[in-house]
């Protein structure tokens, strides 16, 4: 799944260029290089929170339902404060993203191999004061699909209950979403991606889960970009967007035997620069972090519902603001 929201007239995104090797060049040696080619927003930030590292180990299909909202009301710098480009920005995002989770007959010393398809419909409204940029959007339409392979290990038992539980897998983002070079927000980010991540949880004590998943986005080349400004001396040939490195963290006590309460957040960095024609795009690395409340409701075998909301407590070349997400998991076969 990615959402491709792309700030190409933002003027802090305008950097000193830098060659392949790191090295900065000097600012008249060539015209200044925007942004045109950042990280998808469409990652998993929040999707999945308690008992992630759990899943099935007997072959068969689980459908997991997502549904969630972002009010973003808030475009920072890279200092981590209100970009002075916009006026009253405000951006929302709604998700209804279906994933198969299909346990597969094969198994590896017990070990489950599984394979995943997620497919994402994206809904974006936007509106921005008269005193500055306006970002146009692309309505509705149907997002990057992603897709891959997993493997679900046996949980470690401890006095005959499980005490922790861990699940490794690689998601493929394809770029197969609604897409138009004359929007610059659009619901696929126009370039193949891979994210490979650890999904782990761990019970202490009778009533308790502490989970997180571990993830990592690799970007891929692209020449597919939207909307780019005009800038005299300077013409586009391809763009990378950079690598990072996130997370989701939760802990919940249960309160009965169906219900539980808990804290859930998650927090990403960008590990390398932007490039644009090869050149690195300096001071425009995305960090961010979000804490919230959250609930579980576990009628299983029949389904689960986790519902989390998120706050920005911190963020850096962003767009921010609350976030309430809702994950149904209903086992089918």
């Amino acid at each position: 799944m990615a959402i491709g929201v792309k700030l190409a007239y933002v003027a802090a995104a305008i950097a000193v260029p830098m060659t392949a090797s790191g090295q900065t060049l000097p600012v008249s040696s060539l015209p200044a290089i925007p942004d045109l080619v950042t990280p998808t927003n469409g990652i998993n930030l929040g999707n999945t929170s308690f008992y992630d590292g759990f899943s099935t180990l007997k072959p068969g299909i689980t459908v997991l339902q997502y549904v969630s909202y972002d009010h973003a009301d808030s475009i920072v710098d890279q200092n981590g404060k209100d970009s002075q480009a916009f006026d009253r920005p405000k951006i929302s995002t709604s998700i209804s993203l279906t994933q198969l989770s299909v346990a597969t007959p094969v198994s590896i010393d017990g070990h489950r191999v599984g394979f995943d398809v997620l497919l994402p419909i994206i809904n974006f409204s936007s509106s921005f004061g008269p005193r500055g940029l306006n970002l146009n959007n692309n309505g509705l339409g149907i997002g990057d699909i992603a897709f891959g392979p997993s493997l679900q290990f046996k949980p470690i038992m401890r006095a005959g209950r499980p005490l922790a539980s861990v699940r490794v897998a690689l998601n493929i983002l394809a770029p197969t979403g609604k897409f138009s070079r004359q929007r610059d927000i659009n619901q696929s980010s126009g370039y193949w991606s891979m994210v490979p991540y650890l999904a782990w949880t761990v019970l202490p004590a009778k009533g308790w889960d502490i989970s997180g998943r571990f993830q990592y986005l690799h970007n891929f080349k692209t020449n597919k970009i939207p909307n780019p400004p005009e800038i005299p001396g300077f013409s586009f040939k391809d763009g990378k967007a950079g690598n990072m490195i996130f997370s989701n963290f939760a802990i919940s006590k249960s309160v009965s035997d169906r219900f539980s309460i808990g804290l859930n957040g998650y927090a990403m960095q960008q590990i390398s620069n932007n490039r644009i024609n090869g050149l690195g795009i300096s001071n425009r690395k995305r960090s961010a972090l979000f804490l919230g409340p959250g609930l579980r409701l576990d009628r299983f075998p029949s389904f689960a519902l986790n519902a989390n909301v998120y706050f920005p407590v911190e963020a850096r070349n962003y767009i921010t603001g609350p976030k309430l997400n809702i994950q149904f998991i209903v086992p089918i076969k």
